[in-house]
């Protein structure tokens, strides 16, 4: 019974993150950490989903960054699709940062493929999480101060601002809170720890890349689960 846990979770973790990160240097541990310096309204990016075992493209994904007033507020918005080849959407997600603080305030996702929605609000080291399913409302909240956790939705803004660190560090390791992971464990009577998930980096080579900005020198780094059950 054990084993299938771990096979499940395992199947989970490589779903939501098991991949090469290409980081561009920025100024600079949790959902409540700024992230101002590594904000850029005004910019668009895009990356490609490729399968290396059938050699093709398998989806693409949009960021854009957006100034916006809301409620007399005003935030830095990050607002991503994800499509198939053909350019059908089949999910919209949106995280919302304070923009004077650079502090995220909550995200939002729609999977129009499943059918869902979630929202995660953040409230000092405290995550409220709602997910809307099939006509079903489930809410839990997560204390991400217990494991010092970075939430899935902010944790290329987390790799981004800790770049140096993580390049001087031998073994830099960080737990990972998979929101997503959580709901299905949940679903199936697992504990929701099991979540959250200790990561390794391992720095790769230094790489030029050509960006909107211009060419720019970029490291290439190794995300993967620490435990090898995982």
């Amino acid at each position: 019974m054990l084993r299938k846990k771990f096979s499940y979770i395992r199947r989970i973790i490589l779903h939501f993150f098991y991949s090469t990160v290409f980081l561009l240097p920025a100024i600079s541990v949790s959902a409540q950490e700024s992230y101002l310096n590594e904000l850029l309204p005004g910019t668009k990016t895009s990356f490609k989903h490729w399968d290396e075992q059938r050699s093709e493209i398998t989806g693409y994904s949009h960021f854009r960054y957006e100034s916006v007033t809301r409620g007399g507020k005003q935030f830095i918005v990050e607002k991503n699709e994800n499509t198939k080849p053909d350019g059908e959407v089949f999910t919209r997600k949106t995280l919302w940062f304070d923009a004077n603080s650079g502090v995220p305030e909550w995200y939002e996702e729609e999977d129009l493929r499943k059918d869902f929605r979630i929202t995660n609000t953040y409230s000092g080291q405290i995550m409220q999480t709602k997910l809307e399913k099939a006509g079903k409302v489930l809410e839990f909240e997560t204390d991400l101060s217990r494991e010092n956790a970075v939430p899935f939705e902010v944790v290329i803004f987390f790799l981004r601002k800790n770049l140096l660190q993580i390049l001087q560090t031998k073994d830099y390791s960080f737990t990972l809170f998979l929101p997503l992971l959580a709901i299905e464990l949940e679903e199936k009577g697992l504990p929701r720890s099991m979540s959250m998930i200790r990561m390794d980096i391992e720095p790769q080579e230094e790489i030029r890349l050509d960006t909107p900005l211009g060419a720019m020198k970029a490291h290439k780094i190794l995300v993967l689960p620490k435990s090898g059950f995982l």
